[in-house]
């Protein structure tokens, strides 16, 4: 549309000042609604990127985000693995199906008293021959106690009094034993059961219960005695050619604390702390220390100028990325990179794996 300065419409106007000052305003007011609706246009693309933004986080999940499954409470988001293949136990897998042991701990026979058609008594006769059959049960625990006794004797040559010694790791008049330790660390470490669980099993299956307050002595104890066995874990992942890093949010006493974790096929490196940054992945000793490959998340802190390792994104985490982008981008490239990625799977577990690649390097 064409517009028109006011002396334009003076000229047009041909003087008349009334027609020009009316033809002027109308100018006026168009170019302040122009303005006004520029200025929407504006906010309207900003309030749209805004609830693009905020759906996007309603709707991100554990499967097209990096949020944990732990964050999707009730919710149960489509799973991104392949719907059908093969039912059962994966190729190579030996199973666990019950087999029958030669010497069982206990022998049962039933026998047979007399003939079921005509009640003839059959209970001096041989046996002709049998059929077994095995169940395999886990009897009700008990505590085993075993008492210590030392012993005393005077010697008759001097008149000394000798007193046979305890062994060394029996200190107390009246405590546990090793393998009630071991059950704690097992149920608390790899189980996960909080102390006051673990204290309701025990008193359940044997009907003593012992206090939290010794539960948590003797992890204590067991922890300052793996201590060796983490300085060999640190130096295996170190020599490691690749290694895999992440964190995880918990809660201990109230506060958020983060979870480190250091891993290759064979060896884990659990740290934790209060911060989940670069302060926190320094503290392990392992990534200050690491050139191979680090598989991570992209979480920022992992780009540090201070590392030499090199980076390998996870592809987990980049198949649920690309998720969220086909999702609420509706981006085509990013349903590609997932093809992309999976079928980069398929190839490298047809070729032996990366653990196998890394070796002929």
């Amino acid at each position: 549309m064409m517009e028109f300065t006011p002396v334009q419409v003076m000229q047009i106007s041909k003087g008349d000042k009334e027609i020009a000052d009316f033809i002027t305003a109308l100018l006026e007011q168009n170019r302040q609604l122009k303005k006004t609706v520029e200025q929407q246009a504006k906010r309207i693309v900003q309030l749209e990127s805004r609830v693009q933004e905020l759906e996007r986080q309603l709707g991100s999940n554990s499967s097209n985000s990096s949020k944990p499954p732990s964050s999707d409470g009730l919710r149960k988001p489509k799973s991104l693995r392949p719907s059908g293949g093969k039912k059962g136990a994966p190729k190579g897998h030996d199973g666990h199906t019950l087999k029958m042991v030669s010497q069982p701990d206990e022998i049962k026979w039933h026998t047979i008293e007399s003939c079921s058609r005509c009640a003839t008594s059959l209970v001096d006769l041989p046996v002709e021959a049998y059929t077994r059959r095995q169940v395999v049960d886990l009897p009700l625990p008990r505590l085993v106690i075993t008492e210590h006794r030392s012993v005393s004797k005077c010697c008759p040559n001097c008149g000394t009094k000798q007193h046979s010694a305890f062994p060394e790791n029996v200190q107390a008049p009246v405590q546990y034993g090793d393998s009630w330790k071991a059950w704690c660390a097992y149920l608390n470490n790899y189980q996960h059961l909080p102390l006051e669980r673990i204290c309701q099993l025990f008193e359940d299956m044997t009907g003593h219960r012992p206090s939290e307050a010794t539960l948590l002595s003797h992890l204590e104890a067991l922890s300052v005695q793996l201590e060796p066995i983490e300085k060999v874990i640190r130096q295996q992942l170190v020599s490691s050619d690749l290694v895999h890093a992440d964190e995880t949010g918990m809660r201990i006493e109230n506060k958020t604390q983060w979870l480190h974790t250091v891993s290759n096929i064979d060896w884990t490196l659990y740290n934790v702390h209060k911060k989940r940054g670069k302060e926190a992945l320094n503290t392990n000793g392992v990534l200050p220390n690491y050139t191979g490959i680090l598989v991570h998340d992209c979480w920022a802190p992992y780009f540090s100028d201070e590392f030499r390792f090199e980076h390998a994104l996870c592809g987990a985490h980049l198949l649920r990325e690309c998720q969220g982008i086909i999702d609420y981008d509706k981006h085509q490239w990013a349903a590609d990179i997932q093809a992309l990625l999976r079928e980069a799977w398929q190839q490298t577990k047809k070729h032996g794996g990366l653990r196998d690649q890394l070796k002929q390097r």
